[in-house]
């Protein structure tokens, strides 16, 4: 009888841990600080191992906060891609360029990647590096809204996104950074930096589904980065726009230093 109590004792606290990493995806995948960072720290500091399978599928949870928050801007984009809406295809079109070298490192070089994910040095590392470049963003500022941007602007942002595949690196910051370095205006920068999010994460969560194993935890992560997700989209939303991301660079220091004594 001790052993059963003891086996669900152990088995709720693996449920919570879990709940918990949810909580920290859907926290720090839209705030600029890196959510496979916090996600590889966390899981050393509660002892668990960091799955790249189980952190795709949080990955998931957050890609349906981003669809429900940007549910109009996504509509709009299917309704003008039937009728054939020029600017609208056009649109579409630049954010495939933008999802293609994400797309290409996540398939060419998930093994570096899984490495890096198990060294939490690099990690700090990334997490100083992602810091700096926040330090700058709020100075840049621009007039392009997101049908002004050419192909080459579109390439650009995509590289960025591509580097933020590397954990301590926050694609949210760098993407953010990249479409204000070519000059977008703050509202378009947000919405294009997260409607690009959603085929590349998307496609990272499926590619990776087959190896999760679907328990109470893994689904109680996934409600926990969903709801977590849509309250950070939103605040993401006010900060972007009132320049007001330096400030999470200050932040960034303390999970930096934490990571090269847990290392």
């Amino acid at each position: 009888m001790n052993f059963a109590k003891t086996g669900i004792r152990k088995e709720n606290a693996l449920i919570m841990k879990e709940f918990i990493l949810g909580i920290v995806q859907g926290l720090t995948e839209f705030f600029p600080v890196s959510s496979s960072g916090h996600l590889a720290l966390f899981s050393k500091l509660m002892g668990l191992p960091s799955e790249l399978p189980f952190f795709a599928f949080l990955h998931l949870g957050t890609f349906l906060a981003v669809l429900i928050l940007l549910w109009n801007d996504v509509v709009g984009l299917i309704v003008g891609l039937f009728r054939w809406d020029k600017s609208t295809v056009d649109l579409i079109l630049k954010l495939i360029v933008s999802s293609i070298p994400a797309g290409l490192i996540g398939v060419f070089f998930q093994e570096q990647v899984n490495q890096a994910l198990s060294s939490q040095k690099l990690v700090g590392v990334f997490f100083l590096a992602t810091a700096a470049l926040l330090w700058i963003s709020d100075e840049f500022s621009g007039h392009k809204t997101m049908g002004q941007i050419t192909y080459v602007d579109a390439l650009v942002i995509g590289l960025f996104q591509a580097v933020a595949i590397l954990p301590g690196v926050s694609r949210s910051g760098l993407t953010l950074i990249g479409a204000l370095m070519i000059g977008m205006v703050r509202a378009d920068a947000f919405k294009y930096s997260f409607l690009m999010s959603l085929p590349v994460v998307l496609a990272a969560g499926l590619f990776e589904i087959k190896g999760v194993t679907f328990t109470a935890g893994a689904f109680a992560g996934f409600g926990g980065a969903l709801v977590a997700g849509l309250a950070s989209l939103a605040l993401m939303r006010y900060l972007t726009v009132s320049s007001h991301l330096k400030y999470f660079s200050i932040y960034l220091l303390i999970p930096a230093i934490v990571s090269f004594f847990v290392g």
